[in-house]
């Protein structure tokens, strides 16, 4: 049986594929994706499944991820399946939210992920994740100190995100596309070690290989797998702790330090905050104190031990919240570090990652504000209204920047509201502009510091 016949039996011994799927496939280009891509193929007829490319360009790499890019887009012809270009540079996004490249890399992914799963309409992410990422992930996260959830590996299937090779070494991806000859593009800063992870795969792995153990991925995937089934026997009820995004103290501290322990780091995980083996400890040693504790977790937020309680707190002070504003069209208004301004083009503009031409009329009023609790937002190729939330949540909007992301409202004569753009973000199918009109309004979002 050949390696893409096992990736097709495990993928229905474990139906993460299910008939009818509509599934956005991240592809770079590189090896992983592109024997991903050949697996959704040979099952694509007997599935019934519509399949769609996502492809980022970070601009990095100059010539070369061009290549990547018109690559995969020769790929969408060739096999007639729709292609999605994002081209978003890494290195500003990092310098802009003073953040890693890696992370920002990882951002700019999921947030476009996201995007096309609306527009498609779609209902799975296929990554490309391989059993050596698997390894270098475990290896990266025990040298950060992450806790034993966090050193399961990469999961094959979180929420909508599924990862059918996850469990395949790198050497047999290529070694299948070469004797296939099927081609692929390399990624040539993979061969670099600047980066933690590429320093784990191209110095580590080795070193330990050579030095001591030449299966040592083998043992090592191994103990992940033993960490998953020890971490599913200790399934745990969180609701009886966590109420209203509370922890109960006194029920907390009925179970044993192990389990506290992970209540704890679920309890961060839920708030989208970073959890580590200090911070657990640090919590634990407030547990049995008296009266009010506080430990700050990060530049924002702030956990907080109340008697019985335990919950977490914005560090920012309220009166520093940007106050929401009105915009007439046309017009410019300023909303925290932002630019808004609704603009009327007669030409044949089609606008940009930063800019929603849309159907709004002269003279409508706009109000500027942050996001309120129960917000919503219908998009496009959806039926139903989104959770304005979920959709940071799952652009991995970080939680002290929600707050200051403007939420562009239309209020009618009725004074009925609907959000029109959570702008730089998500856009309102309900607004987009049609063909019947004339005039094009279009909203323009601009950083303060980038020429405004």
């Amino acid at each position: 049986m050949s390696i893409i016949d096992k990736v097709i039996e495990r993928i229905k011994e474990s139906k993460m594929i299910e008939k009818n799927d509509r599934i956005v496939v991240g592809c770079s280009g590189g090896p992983d994706s592109i024997f991903l891509l050949e697996v959704l193929l040979k099952i694509r007829k007997e599935y019934n499944l519509t399949l769609a490319l996502a492809h980022i360009n970070h601009l990095y790499r100059g010539d070369e991820a061009l290549r990547d890019e018109n690559f995969v887009k020769s790929l969408g012809e060739k096999y007639n399946i729709p292609v999605f270009v994002r081209q978003k540079s890494m290195e500003a996004l990092s310098i802009e939210k003073k953040i890693t490249l890696e992370e920002a890399g990882r951002e700019i992914r999921y947030s476009f992920f996201d995007e096309v799963l609306s527009e498609i309409n779609g209902n799975k992410v296929a990554l490309a994740h391989n059993l050596d990422d698997q390894v270098e992930t475990f290896l990266f996260r025990l040298i950060r100190g992450a806790s034993f959830e966090g050193l399961e590996g990469i999961i094959d299937v979180r929420e909508k995100f599924i990862r059918p090779i996850n469990e395949v070494y790198k050497s047999e991806i290529v070694e299948y596309l070469d004797t296939n000859m099927i081609e692929y593009k390399i990624d040539s800063t993979n061969l670099e070690n600047n980066y933690t992870r590429n320093s784990i795969r191209l110095d580590l792995i080795p070193f330990i290989e050579n030095k001591y153990n030449p299966k040592f991925k083998e043992k090592i995937f191994n103990f992940i797998k033993e960490i998953r089934e020890v971490n599913e026997l200790l399934e745990i009820d969180y609701n009886k702790y966590i109420k209203e995004n509370q922890i109960d103290v006194k029920e907390l501290l009925k179970e044993k330090k192990y389990i506290i322990k992970k209540i704890i780091n679920y309890y961060l995980n839920i708030n989208n905050l970073s959890s580590s083996r200090n911070k657990i400890e640090g919590i634990l040693s407030i547990l049995n104190v008296g009266g009010t504790k506080k430990i700050k977790l990060d530049k924002y937020y702030t956990l907080i031990k109340e008697y019985d309680k335990i919950y977490i707190d914005l560090n920012k002070k309220e009166e520093n919240k940007v106050k929401e504003t009105v915009l007439k069209i046309p017009g410019k208004v300023e909303y925290g570090d932002y630019i808004l301004e609704a603009v009327i083009q007669n030409e044949d503009f089609k606008g940009g990652e930063e800019e929603f031409v849309t159907n709004l009329k002269k003279d409508d009023v706009l109000i500027i504000r942050s996001r309120k609790s129960g917000d919503t937002i219908l998009l496009k190729g959806m039926e139903n209204y989104k959770k304005v939330k979920d959709i940071f949540v799952n652009s991995k909007i970080p939680k002290e920047e929600r707050e200051n992301i403007p939420i562009v409202v239309h209020k009618d004569k009725n004074g009925l509201e609907e959000i029109v753009w959570i702008a730089g973000i998500r856009k309102s199918k309900k607004y987009f502009f049609t063909l019947q009109q004339k005039e094009k309004i279009v909203l323009k979002l601009r950083r303060k510091y980038s020429g405004g």
